[in-house]
């Protein structure tokens, strides 16, 4: 029997696996890697399929700004003990209304956790990213250093490197049941296993509700996002070679600067959410989403942001789109909390920014199964699962 099995191998799931080993033996995640074909495939699938995730300190909520900062904190250590390298600091900029009235006290709570924030004027944004078109009235939010973008695959595979390394079991199977005893934890796998445990943490993120792998269902919303892929040229490579992470406050956009992915070609990524989004589910609605080329609607939108925000990529006719979901909790926060007793307990919801400040939730979610004192800036009440 383990001490303690996180179910989900995802970036929450990763980090609390490579925490909790750090401090304990008899650890075990399971989690299935990501599939060759999507198309073919009959099992779960994870958002974390990706190249590029925004990564900040600033954040107009403190919980996130805090948990950010500790997490990109860690970055250096994280990637020179798995020799993964997963953080580009390119910077961030987001571009609001020169009015907006979180610009101040967002900046003031960036600076005191410490990232490199200011505000900029329009003309300075022209100077500094000339291929940028803005209106006159608008500013800019700019940290440097501390942001940029992480690949949440690398982020994954060196959170299970550590975790490997410090005598934590890697499975890479699904999870199809949990099952609460009075002493004991069993979980079911799809390839037919049977495995127990102390204590289990479930960190399958959309995935939670679908499956049905809580005795009570959880008050959340999944969505299916959209996101768009623009095959840079080598005119507009050279153009945005120190391009910044991007959030365009006008359109509640994000763009992420050229990344190269998989296929070794440099894409631009953009992506927009709104509660218009199909919300999803079951299962057969998460596999179907992710099998799919997301939303026509969102496509158009997106094709307008940045074909009016980055003009040179107008150049660049080479595009696609991708899907993947992003769950929401009712606190707007990500529940980390015991669901049954003090035996199974969960950590998910990301609520659509989860990927910065990961590591931090992993280490939250990891010192709350440990059983140690709480010692996380984040009061465990903000953190309380609320029941549908």
């Amino acid at each position: 029997m383990y001490r303690h099995i996180i179910v989900g191998r995802g970036l929450i799931g990763s980090a609390a696996a490579r925490h909790l080993s750090s401090w304990q033996d008899g650890v075990a995640i399971i989690g299935p890697d990501e599939p060759s074909d999507r198309q073919t495939h009959s099992g779960v699938f994870g958002s974390h399929y990706d190249e590029g995730r925004l990564t900040r300190i600033f954040d107009p909520e403190p919980e996130w700004s805090v948990t950010a900062a500790r997490s990109i904190g860690r970055y250096p250590e994280i990637e020179a003990e798995s020799g993964v390298t997963f953080f580009t600091p390119a910077g961030f900029l987001k571009i609001v209304g020169s009015e907006d009235p979180d610009i101040k006290p967002s900046v003031t709570l960036a600076r005191e956790n410490g990232g490199n924030a200011t505000v900029i004027g329009a003309n300075e944004m022209r100077e500094l990213y000339p291929y940028l078109t803005l209106p006159d009235d608008c500013s800019g939010i700019r940290e440097t250093a501390t942001a940029g973008h992480i690949s949440p695959r690398a982020l994954i595979r060196a959170q299970t490197n550590i975790a490997a390394k410090q005598g934590a079991e890697i499975i890479r199977s699904a999870v199809t049941k949990i099952d609460v005893q009075s002493s004991h934890v069993s979980v079911t796998t799809d390839d037919g296993q049977t495995l127990t445990a102390e204590r289990v943490l479930v960190a399958t993120g959309g995935y939670t509700t679908a499956m049905k792998l809580l005795p009570r269902q959880l008050a959340t919303t999944v969505y299916g996002r959209t996101v768009l892929l623009i095959k840079v040229t080598e005119p507009a490579a050279e153009a945005l070679q120190a391009m910044p992470t991007i959030i365009d406050g006008y359109a509640g956009s994000y763009i992420v600067p050229p990344i190269r992915y998989p296929d070794g070609n440099f894409y631009v990524k953009i992506g927009i959410g709104t509660e218009a989004d199909a919300q999803l589910a079951s299962v057969d609605d998460l596999t179907d989403w992710f099998k799919s080329k997301g939303s026509e609607r969102n496509r158009l939108e997106l094709t307008d942001v940045f074909e009016g925000l980055i003009p040179v990529l107008k150049e660049c006719p080479d595009r696609h789109t991708d899907t993947c979901v992003t769950t929401y909790s009712a606190s707007g926060l990500p529940y980390i909390d015991y669901v049954a007793g003090d035996r199974l307990a969960v950590a998910i919801c990301g609520n659509g920014k989860g990927a910065k400040g990961s590591d931090d939730w992993g280490y939250a979610a990891a010192r709350l199964v440990e059983g140690g004192d709480w010692d996380h800036p984040v009061p465990r009440f903000r953190l309380k699962a609320v029941f549908a």
